[in-house]
């Protein structure tokens, strides 16, 4: 597994012209994809590596090599991004990525040299080699064991400060072997941040009143469009994703404390084909729901646990006892069965079951009672889908 060691740094001016240097290279290489509609590595290095040599030939081939496949990576993102509402009204095309002179710049292995145990590393710049001294915080220094390598770096800069990112790889926790492994499921909505099956509650209330006054704020700070004004949106813009990060984080830590093995989640880049309104997608998309699925991953992955995903649909319409549609009323869901519970903690059951038949096979414990009138045909195919041999 990888985990990223970030420090700060002290960048000289042989650094700063090399990650110079790097962005231009990477630039050209970004403009000769875009305009060729390429967007692989080979491609990239015929189109472009030589004449980057050429052009700047301070900078070696190594660093070459990582601006081009940084400049590929960039071009499959914007390639699968989605149109923005102003590019669908207006009928504008994706415009060229551009990198800052200043961004991050990445370096594999063959450019620097770690000395972890004198906190040094040493790079290769446009004017030889220069060393780095890190000051890595108390909290990495778990990560820094003799089993870990450092299998690339970055070196950027980002609100006037300079910044080292050190990829580790290490040793991969083993996996939990259980003959019956827990599978539990969470649900992720608007209510609520996350619900568990287990019956753990992550509220949201408290976070919806602290982004209801940033929007608040943001909207009074754009209608006034001052120079105050947007240097004063800069600053909110980080506050707030500071803040939904250390909410993200706390959540993940404590789900992945609890007693399970594997922790279901609905796939949720699989969209309705229906839109609901623009109110309620500004609302669904309001938090980092994918962040979070990024922390769950990593924080349970150090603990030989591991994340499953689910097809969304009809889980939180669904039964979680007798496996029937029901109907949901605000945080209520009543089923024609009898049964009733909150809909959120039904919906993450539902999940639960889900991944309890991708990881062990098929639920024995949910009966379907078909007297309770005919099922239509897209609930039939989902229940059949749960019912499946295991993958």
């Amino acid at each position: 597994m990888q985990r990223t060691v970030r420090v700060t740094v002290e960048a000289s001016p042989e650094v700063v012209e090399t990650i110079r240097l790097y962005n231009l290279a990477c630039n050209l290489f970004l403009r000769l994809g875009f305009v060729n509609h390429k967007r692989s590595k080979k491609a990239l290095q015929a189109l472009g590596y030589y004449a980057v040599r050429r052009r700047w030939p301070a900078l070696n081939s190594s660093s070459v090599q990582c601006a081009r496949d940084q400049a590929a990576e960039i071009l499959k993102r914007e390639a699968k991004r989605p149109c923005s509402e102003r590019e669908r009204r207006l009928g504008l095309p994706k415009p060229l990525p551009v990198k800052r002179p200043h961004s991050s710049a990445r370096f594999n292995d063959n450019v620097f040299t770690p000395f972890l145990d004198s906190r040094v590393l040493s790079v290769s710049t446009v004017a030889g080699r220069r060393k780095l001294p890190l000051r890595i915080p108390a909290y990495f220094e778990k990560w820094l064991v003799p089993e870990s390598r450092v299998a690339s770096v970055r070196i950027g800069e980002k609100n006037g400060r300079w910044f080292l990112d050190l990829v580790m790889d290490l040793p991969d926790v083993p996996a939990r072997e259980a003959e019956n492994p827990v599978v539990v499921g969470m649900d992720r909505g608007i209510t609520n941040v996350a619900v568990l099956g287990t019956g753990e509650f992550f509220h949201s209330k408290e976070l919806r009143s602290i982004r209801g006054k940033y929007a608040y704020l943001r909207g009074r700070l754009q209608a006034a469009g001052t120079r105050s004004a947007r240097r004063h949106l800069r600053l909110l813009s980080g506050r707030e994703r500071r803040f939904q990060a250390d909410r993200n984080h706390r959540i993940a830590k404590q789900v992945a404390a609890l007693e399970f093995d594997v922790l279901a989640l609905e796939d949720l880049s699989i969209r309705p084909e229906k839109e609901k309104g623009r109110r309620f997608n500004r609302k669904l998309g309001g938090w980092a729901h994918a962040q979070l699925e990024g922390f769950l991953r990593y924080k349970l992955e150090e603990v030989g646990k591991r994340v499953v995903l689910v097809p969304p649909e009809y889980t939180s319409k669904m039964c979680s006892r007798c496996g029937l549609l029901g109907s949901r009323k605000g945080s209520a869901f009543r089923c024609s069965c009898g049964f009733s519970l909150n809909a959120d903690l039904n919906g993450a059951r539902n999940i639960g079951h889900l991944g309890n038949a991708l990881v062990v096979g098929p639920t024995v414990n949910r009966p379907i009672v078909a007297d309770r009138g005919e099922r239509s045909v897209a609930q039939s195919q989902h229940l059949s889908s749960v019912t499946s041999p295991p993958l």
